[in-house]
């Protein structure tokens, strides 16, 4: 086993995901959180392109290391992640659900057909003032060869390309799906979660919001408002800071757009109605129970991003503890656009393609995994999987197969364990 890394909260080992997974014990991990490659030849990057995420193996392995009842959570591609949910099926896992994770920041990495088709008659390629529309690249200012800060937008030629003229290939990314997996029960849901402290979702602790709630039980069978607490007792009620965690995630930047959209709405007040309401009983009111009417609510207000959760994305989280390494080029996905050439140098210490924000793996982690245990990352990247697991209490395992990473990673997570030292020093 390459072990690069260990300490007391962490282990992480360089090598092939697969081989490495196989050194593991059995059912000795608590969760898996992980960001697989998706397959798409990212920037040029080898490891993006090797097929690795659909290999029933690497899953079947982290079937056999997670403790039953054990979730996997597995960040894919819009164009690929269906072939990562198979693999994750095949190898013996239950597919429980998917959570969309919805953002701003990405662009179009689209074709411009116009200029495609001046490229092949022969016609002038030729780049214009994109008059304070998007570019042909997305919402970002490039620098253009006359040096002002007008997006570059190509100005069609020929006949046939001015045809064509504002026609393109994809999309502008916008989400990013991640499946949520379970590995299978040993029994019942209570069973497995006493025996192994797997099988549950953390609710209470990724509930959205900060408001208190009271849920009232609600008549046996029934539906309380919202909330999946069926009982018998109709005149208990208990209170909760925040509402249900929902299958999507949003960034800043959609949770602004959706409240722009949906103005500020105020949620129902808490309500419990004295009339009695009839339930049970047959054609001859035979039988009848009465209960009181019970409603709940929220007594808020706000737009319509309270009901999910919101990453924020610190600009400071990518190179946070990594005074000490090299300078790289990075231009974010714009390293992949064919006016490169005509970028700045963007410095990064973090000079990996594919961060995900703490805030954005803390919450996942906090959702499936039991305090104190291990989660597993197989596809560490630069580490925002560690991170997030040390400075929440979890102790992390990773496997790293590309060496320029391993440094990265390292440091990120010793930064980490020292300012959960000195928080602790501190109280």
């Amino acid at each position: 086993m390459s072990k690069y890394y260990e300490n007391a909260d962490a282990v992480v080992y360089h090598g092939n995901c697969l081989d490495e997974l196989k050194n593991l014990e059995d059912n000795s991990i608590d969760a898996v959180v992980t960001d697989p490659p998706y397959e798409l030849g990212f920037m040029g990057k080898k490891w993006d392109n090797t097929g690795i995420a659909y290999n029933v193996d690497v899953w079947r392995e982290c079937l056999r290391v997670l403790k039953p009842g054990g979730h996997l959570l597995a960040f894919g591609g819009t164009r690929t992640w269906h072939r990562l949910a198979v693999a994750i099926e095949d190898a013996g896992f239950e597919v429980r659900d998917s959570i969309a994770w919805i953002y701003g920041s990405g662009f179009p990495k689209s074709h411009n057909i116009s200029k495609a088709i001046d490229k092949l008659q022969g016609g002038q390629v030729k780049v214009g003032k994109a008059f304070k529309v998007a570019g042909e690249y997305g919402d970002r200012n490039l620098p253009n060869p006359k040096g002002d800060k007008d997006d570059m937008r190509h100005v069609a030629d020929t006949d046939d390309a001015k045809k064509w003229d504002g026609w393109g290939t994809a999309l502008k990314p916008a989400h990013e799906p991640i499946v949520v997996a379970r590995k299978p029960l040993i029994g019942t849901v209570a069973e497995n979660v006493l025996t192994y402290e797997t099988g549950g979702l953390n609710i209470d602790a990724s509930r959205i919001g900060t408001e208190t709630i009271s849920v009232h039980n609600a008549p046996k069978g029934s539906f309380a408002g919202g909330e999946p607490d069926r009982g018998s007792d109709t005149e208990s009620y208990r209170e909760h800071v925040g509402r249900w965690p929902a299958n999507i995630i949003l960034d800043e930047t959609t949770a602004e757009l959706l409240d722009k959209q949906s103005g500020d709405r105020k949620g129902m007040a808490t309500q419990k109605s004295s009339a009695l309401k009839i339930y049970g009983g047959n054609s001859l009111n035979e039988s009848k129970t009465t209960f009181p009417e019970i409603r709940q609510g929220f007594n808020d207000s706000g737009g319509a991003s309270r009901f999910f959760y919101v990453a924020k994305a610190n600009k400071k989280d990518r190179n946070e503890g990594l005074d000490a390494l090299p300078d790289h080029d990075w231009s974010g996905d714009g390293a992949a656009i064919p006016e490169r050439a005509n970028r700045p140098f963007i410095p990064s210490k973090n000079h990996h393609p594919t961060v995900k924000p703490t805030s954005l793996m803390t919450y996942l982690i906090k959702l499936v995994t039991p305090p104190n245990g291990i989660v597993l990352d197989p596809f560490t990247g630069s580490g925002s999987t560690g991170k997030a697991a040390i400075r929440n209490g979890f102790r992390f395992v990773g496997i790293e197969l590309t060496e320029e990473y391993l440094p990265i990673i390292t440091t990120r997570l010793d930064h980490e364990i020292k300012q959960k030292t000195e928080d602790l020093f501190s109280e």
